[in-house]
């Protein structure tokens, strides 16, 4: 099942602070749900495992993520991340690039593209509820960004670890996204618009 995600938006704080937020891998795995990082192989190399709860199942990946591409000039940021169930024969894999641009007064614009492939029990969720649920995680990572960054810099101050992933609320939060697609759908041409008498 292959989704993808594109979001941009826009952080009070300056260019070359979100870029270090970026590339620290202990920031980034603090503000994402669910995530826990276990080893920094290298600069470029990160291990780590995700657990997913939607719904009654959880699903954990353990896995890697690797920055394929840093290009402080552009502010461009190419990462591949991999993984597969640990309890289970499914897998997850990602890539995802990130551009960051300043604005004016001290903010900077950030636009995410991700291509996500997912394999095994997640599936029986489809496409829409899991791109939804896709989309809620990527807004709490944002959120966390935002509080990390646009307030006072704290220097030593080490990341809390992140929070396990809400699967009741992504599930409702998801499932009235999806009723508010079917809702939204045009009704055919021709179609009438109430019962038959």
């Amino acid at each position: 099942m292959a989704i993808r995600i594109e979001e941009r938006f826009q952080v009070q704080a300056p260019r070359e602070r979100v870029w270090a937020f970026l590339l620290d891998p202990h920031q980034v795995a603090a503000c994402a749900p669910g995530a826990q990082l276990l080893e920094v192989v290298d600069e470029r190399t990160f291990k780590g495992n995700v657990r997913v709860k939607v719904g009654p199942i959880t699903v954990s990946y353990g896995g890697q993520a690797q920055l394929q591409e840093v290009d402080e000039e552009a502010g461009l940021v190419r990462m591949l991340a991999q993984g597969r169930e640990t309890a289970g024969s499914g897998s997850a894999r990602a890539t995802m690039v990130a551009r960051i641009q300043p604005l004016g007064g001290g903010a900077t614009e950030v636009q995410v593209e991700a291509d996500i492939d997912v394999a095994g029990r997640l599936m029986q969720f489809g496409r829409g509820m899991v791109q939804d649920v896709t989309r809620q995680l990527f807004h709490q990572f944002v959120a966390c960004l935002k509080e990390r960054l646009e307030g006072p810099a704290q220097a030593g101050a080490p990341p809390a670890a992140s929070e396990p992933i809400s699967g009741v609320a992504l599930a409702k939060e998801a499932l009235r996204s999806s009723l508010g697609r079917l809702v939204r759908r045009p009704r055919p041409e021709g179609e009438e618009k109430g019962p038959r008498r």
